[in-house]
């Protein structure tokens, strides 16, 4: 049955491994150039603490490259689910060949639990690998690129790729038996997936361990001055200082000496009180930024906005809420655990539906 079984995934199998040895040799050519540059351009300056020139000419290498890593390693586990996982049962169940495997001398169970175990380490095997190239790949950008967190790569490195493959091999199999069909196994795989990743990360990942919290200085980066509705009417400020290196900032809240948040009418009224000199006069000045907002201008001097600055340091502070990067790895493990456990509730049950439900 494992003979048989691997025989009917070879095409599968065959295919990601060809994939991932072209990948392994486009790396394995670009990535040792990438280190060096990094050895001989980027760690020397940071003695000096300037490397803005070194670090914008050793990010522009191989962009198109970093581009399209950072968009397989998104998207294989996804096509792991939709093509290994939803045809598994569903092209069986579609064509009706099904009863021919359970006649034969080989058990309902022993058939299933074995077409799953080779197509689960398959997917486990295929994305860790793909994981591990590209994380030995952007070594030498993960190690210049200080100013970013290390949770902005979070599920494009390490370990949680592997949780991902197997989760959405899982999903795929139960769907295409309960479904039966193919094309909407398929679709319904990469919606299940691209549902869970998203839950995940906005709601889940943030509240692996309980959140730390830091009082911060407006003084310590990230001030400035914006209107929401684009005009100079309804300004404020806004602060975002970074809690400690490379932490993964969650929130930023603008309290006043007693602890109390500060409104946004609040924060426009000092404005007007105390920083009336870097505010619009006459026309609107006002630049477009992302999303409709708009930022004034540090006029009429940077000294000017230098002052505002230090003045509302005087009277208000931030509460920084934080994940620590020393919790980097046991988030990589609790979130790879997560996915792993879902899918072996899958599993589970594509096992039950397939023994109990399907005649």
């Amino acid at each position: 049955m494992i003979r048989f079984a691997s025989l009917q995934a070879r095409t599968q199998l065959v295919t990601g491994a060809a994939c991932l040895l072209i990948l392994a040799v486009v790396t394995i050519i670009t990535g040792p150039h990438l280190a060096h540059l990094y050895r001989t351009d980027v760690a020397p300056c940071t003695a000096n603490g300037d490397c803005t020139l070194q670090l914008q000419a050793f990010f522009s290498h191989d962009t198109f490259l970093q581009n399209a890593l950072n968009l397989v390693i998104r998207v294989v586990p996804a096509l792991i689910g939709i093509f290994w996982g939803a045809p598994l049962f569903a092209r069986e169940l579609e064509t009706g060949t099904y009863p021919v495997a359970w006649t034969q001398s080989v058990s309902r169970s022993r058939w299933l639990a074995t077409k799953l175990l080779i197509g689960g380490v398959g997917a486990m095997v295929t994305a860790g690998a793909l994981s591990l190239i590209v994380t030995w790949w952007f070594r030498a950008f993960d190690l210049a690129n200080t100013d970013v967190h290390s949770f902005s790569v979070f599920d494009q490195r390490d370990l949680v790729a592997v949780g991902y493959g197997l989760f959405a091999f899982a999903v795929g199999a139960l769907l295409g038996a309960v479904l039966r069909r193919v094309l909407p196994a398929m679709a319904a795989t990469l919606a299940v997936f691209v549902f869970a990743r998203i839950a995940v990360t906005a709601w889940v990942r943030p509240r692996y361990m309980s959140a730390l919290h830091k009082s911060a200085s407006l003084l310590q980066g990230g001030f400035g001055i914006m209107s929401r509705n684009g005009s100079s009417s309804g300004l404020t400020f806004v602060a975002q200082p970074s809690a400690t290196d490379q932490s993964w900032v969650l929130h930023t809240q603008i309290l006043d000496q007693a602890g109390n948040p500060v409104s946004q009418a609040a924060r426009g009224a000092f404005l007007e009180q105390h920083c009336a000199s870097v505010l619009p006069g006459g026309s609107d000045p006002l630049g477009p930024l992302t999303g409709g907002h708009h930022t004034v201008q540090a006029a009429p001097s940077p000294v000017a906005f230098q002052h505002c600055q230090a003045t509302a340091a005087k009277y208000y502070h931030a509460l920084v809420t934080y994940q620590p990067a020393s919790r980097y790895w046991p988030f990589q493990w609790i979130e790879t655990g997560l996915f792993t456990a879902l899918a072996i509730g899958a599993f589970a049950a594509c096992f039950w539906w397939v023994k109990h439900r399907i005649a």
